[in-house]
């Protein structure tokens, strides 16, 4: 499983800017390979190497306020998927659509609503669960990229 760029960096998503930038410094002095214990193996060696190339890319994206901004919307779409076992397929055709909530619901089987935003669909979301039971439902749809 691949950490999150706040979990490489042990923060809160919700760090600042500053916080991110201390841990950053933190962890590249512990990890520095010129930090190094001399009993280090070569594999060991490697894996510190890695570790700091992690680091950086981590605070390459994170210092940027934009590309920080983008990896948060990804990062929130990969969570929102939420790999595992749904109930069934629904299109999103037969969902119905409110316009004052830009939403669109469908009724589970236990009376409940699945309800999924466009906000979401626009994160790439595509499994929701429902608001009173634990029944999931894939949303089968086609993002629609805007030129």
């Amino acid at each position: 499983m691949n950490l999150s760029y706040y979990e490489l960096l042990e923060i809160p998503e919700t760090a600042t800017h500053e916080e991110i930038k201390q841990q950053y410094q933190k962890l590249l002095l512990i990890h520095h390979p010129d930090k190094s214990q001399p009993s280090l193996t070569n594999s060991e060696d490697m894996n510190k190497s890695e570790k700091i190339n992690q680091i950086i890319e981590a605070w390459k994206i994170l210092k940027d306020p934009e590309l920080r901004k983008v990896y948060d919307k990804e990062l929130k779409a990969t969570k929102l998927r939420q790999d595992g076992l749904f109930n069934s397929e629904i299109d999103l055709d037969d969902m119905e659509y409110d316009q004052e909530t830009n939403s669109y619901s469908i009724q589970c089987r236990c009376g409940g609503l699945y309800i999924i935003t466009e906000e979401n669909l626009d994160q790439g979301a595509d499994i929701i669960g429902c608001m009173d039971c634990s029944l999931r439902i894939h949303v089968l749809y086609e993002a629609v990229s805007e030129h």
